[in-house]
């Protein structure tokens, strides 16, 4: 074989791998919405097909309604509450007091949550597992004391309910049987019924979520607090439904230390639950309140503590981010900015606004290719918090601080200070000193 086309062979296979190695990560990352979308219509595919495999094993196994009749003694059906329609209202309260910020008339963000949302979310919510936990309460109490009050039956058929002690109830028709308060006297359910007894768990459990759900939107420390309390919960629950478990298969039923709330209730567990939550939030606002007290030590005079390179310098090396997140240069004249595109194959620019909105562009730098190497000549940017982006990628963006040269030498153009300062070199394009 000729060494031209042996040559031009392994060309051709470099720039086949090339294209794997190497590929148009801005063309990739537009397809990653669709990728998404991909993955999440075949996982919806994936569930209605094991929901169809396994339709047979869940029809429902609900046995048929008995004729007209009450529950056998110790067998109590709760009624119904007020609390699961009022704690959702609390839950979405909180929910939109992170959504709707209070904003000042340039729509920058004053707090992270709306006060008086957050106020009254709290609130409901607070009131609603209370007074949930507090009838929960109530009416196991009065269940365990055999307090059922007396039952009337309408019927309209004869029937015969069976006892405890084997004696039987009259249903006739269509009379209506009324059944003393003395006849529901504390008494184990019949055999195979068991009913469980109150559980402080379902009480501790969202607290230990709440913590989390504080961590993930203020602080990680908040997180890891919140995953204690899980823990806890977690092994409390299971030792609590185990020894339940045990009991009901030694005795056919739960024993009565289990049913009674008193007992239940873990009261050595409520100041460990509180210190884990203190010492959270002492460690998550430690930092605020240090800030806090610095903020009242009045400033010292000096030069400024942001260093103000005279030839700023910038440099991406990916499609995602530039390398920095800030970027401090000179104000109120013109300036070198270096920019270096470190990434192979993948076109870059600077571009600098006033805001993400890009109402004014004060700078829209030339495209290069990386790997490539640009000097930009920037006009005068006025001083202030600026914006700068990469236009091919707005993805790729952070703060220009347009700081006046009165800062410490130092920064990665080189040397800062006043124009025509000592030992500070002149920046080309630079106006002459006053």
């Amino acid at each position: 074989m000729p060494e031209t086309e042996s040559e031009n062979i392994i060309d051709q296979l470099f720039r086949l791998l090339q294209q794997f190695l190497l590929p148009d990560w801005s063309d990739l990352i537009e397809l990653l919405p669709w990728v998404l979308l991909a993955l999440v219509f075949g996982y919806v595919a994936h569930t209605a097909w094991q929901w169809r495999k396994a339709a047979e094993l869940n029809r429902p196994r609900v046995p048929r309604r008995l004729a007209a009749g009450a529950p056998p003694p110790g067998v109590h059906m709760p009624g119904p509450s007020r609390w699961p329609f009022v704690v959702p209202i609390g839950a979405a309260l909180l929910l939109f007091s992170f959504a709707l910020p209070p904003k000042d008339a340039a729509g920058n963000t004053l707090l992270p949550f709306n006060l008086p949302l957050l106020g009254l979310g709290l609130l409901v919510t607070t009131i609603a597992i209370v007074g949930w936990l507090l009838d929960a309460m109530r009416e196991w109490r009065a269940t365990a004391h055999g307090e059922h009050g007396t039952l009337a039956l309408a019927t309209t058929h004869a029937a015969t309910l069976p006892a405890h002690g084997g004696s039987s109830l009259a249903l006739r028709t269509p009379s209506t049987v009324q059944v003393a308060e003395q006849d529901f006297v504390p008494a184990e359910p019949p055999p195979g019924v068991h009913m469980p007894g109150p559980s402080p768990w379902p009480f501790f459990a969202p607290i230990a979520l709440t913590l989390m759900l504080l961590g993930v939107i203020f602080s990680s420390v908040l997180i890891i607090g919140g995953l204690i309390l899980g823990l806890i919960v977690a092994a409390g629950w299971l030792m609590e439904a185990g020894h339940e478990y045990r009991t009901t298969e030694q005795v056919g039923h739960a024993v009565p230390v289990t049913r009674d709330p008193a007992k239940a209730w873990p009261r050595r567990l409520v100041p460990v639950f509180a210190a884990v939550i203190a010492i959270s939030l002492l460690v998550a606002l430690a930092p605020i309140g240090l800030s806090y007290l610095n903020g009242l030590t009045p400033p010292s005079a000096g030069p400024s503590a942001v260093a103000v390179p005279a030839v700023p310098e910038i440099s991406a090396s990916t499609a995602v981010s530039f390398d920095v997140s800030t970027l401090v240069v000179p104000c109120c004249r013109e300036f070198d900015l270096i920019f270096k595109n470190n990434n192979a194959g993948v076109p870059h620019n600077v571009e600098v606004g006033d805001s993400p909105s890009l109402t004014t562009v004060y700078f829209d730098g030339e495209v290069i290719t990386g790997p490539a190497e640009i000097t930009y000549k920037v006009p005068a940017i006025p001083e202030g918090d600026r914006y700068f982006l990469c236009r091919i990628h707005p993805n790729m963006n952070g703060t220009l601080l347009s700081r006046p040269e009165t800062g410490p030498p130092g920064g990665p153009g080189g040397p800062g200070g006043s124009p025509g300062a000592p030992g500070a070199p002149a920046s080309p394009g630079a106006a002459p000193p006053p």
